[in-house]
């Protein structure tokens, strides 16, 4: 007989394998909740700090490599890295401003310092965890994440201002609102099965529009290769590190702490819902999800992208509507 704690919904727990076939339909859905934020928040991230098309097509081809590497990391739980459970990764928005910064004070090369140095404290997270989870409590990081927040808006309002040539400015701040419109609307007040999918099909929603007011480039789309390696733009450091350094690395180091704190909180969200019967929380796996962060941070940072982070929501949307939480869908996101 069930307990009422039970999640019926759940047919294959972590450690229980399902057929790779059945991963892998599991995995392309995974892969389509994600990709969508993947490839806004570095697009809107490159391009407000002033980089190329060039580095926008390497930021965003590494980071997708890194997203699978830490998917595949957290599913496989090596040691005292990793969860064993399916967290899908993807680039932080948390950081835009201060990616603007960084890049504005110094170059790609300041940025990769601060956000590798950042990473270590990250790691040191994992370690004290015990201890700082008691001075940075769910309230205090929630506020900074909304700060954040409100910090990130001027540089989206820039980005919503710059349409093509020839087209009104009113088009942008349009688009925009219908956008943001059709995605509240889906998550709030739409069927259950659509909210998942809001940001893709809100955004898809969006490039209609655009498309409808002339404001979206489509032969730019059609002349793009669809297979191909971009040049390589690793950043390189800044080894000999000047004031501008000292004067950010503060920042950093709290929005990397406050991003730690949520990756806990992201780890036990997603530990629940990926059993039948409820269970206390495992802290190992906890600081595990921490630790494979971390590594995902300074490969962000070695790369010059956006640092990584949990997304919980995916994770827990695709094994409710599934009732699939194997690792093994891990690895197929990562595929």
């Amino acid at each position: 007989m069930a307990t009422a704690s039970a999640n019926e919904q759940v047919q294959y727990e972590p450690e229980e394998a399902c057929s790779p076939l059945l991963a892998l339909g599991v995995g392309a859905q995974g892969v389509l909740l994600v990709l969508a934020p993947t490839v806004l928040i570095v697009a809107v991230t490159v391009k407000s700090a002033g980089q190329d098309e060039e580095y926008l097509t390497w930021a965003l081809f590494a980071m997708l490599v890194i997203n699978a590497v830490i998917t595949t990391i957290q599913a496989a739980r090596i040691g005292r890295v990793g969860t064993g459970y399916i967290v899908i990764t993807g680039p932080t928005v948390q950081f835009v401003v201060v990616f603007v910064a960084a890049i504005s004070e110094g170059g790609p090369e300041l940025l990769a310092s601060l956000v590798v140095v950042s990473a270590l404290f990250q790691l040191a997270l994992g370690r004290w965890l015990p201890l700082l989870r008691r001075i940075i409590t769910p309230v205090v990081s929630g506020v900074v994440l909304m700060l954040v927040a409100a910090t990130v808006l001027p540089v989206a309002v820039e980005q919503v201002r710059q349409v093509p040539e020839g087209v009104s400015p009113v088009v942008g701040p349009s688009v925009a609102l219908f956008t943001l419109a059709a995605s509240v609307v889906l998550s709030v007040r739409g069927p259950l099965g659509w909210r998942p999918w809001s940001p893709l099909i809100s955004i898809g929603a969006g490039c209609v529009l655009a498309a409808v007011l002339g404001a979206y480039e489509v032969q730019r789309v059609l002349d793009a290769p669809w297979l191909g390696v971009p040049e390589p733009r690793f950043p390189g450091f800044d080894l000999a590190p000047g004031v501008e350094f000292w004067a950010l690395l503060p920042t950093f180091v709290v929005l990397t702490i406050v991003l730690g704190i949520k990756t806990i909180s992201d780890t036990m969200v997603i530990q629940q819902a990926s059993r039948r019967e409820a269970r206390a929380i495992d802290f190992q796996r906890v600081q595990g999800s921490i630790n494979a962060n971390s590594i995902g941070m300074a490969l962000s940072g070695i790369a010059g992208t956006p640092p990584t982070q949990p997304y919980s929501s995916f994770s827990v949307s695709l094994i409710n509507i599934t009732g699939v939480a194997s690792a093994r869908v891990g690895y197929a996101v990562a595929a």
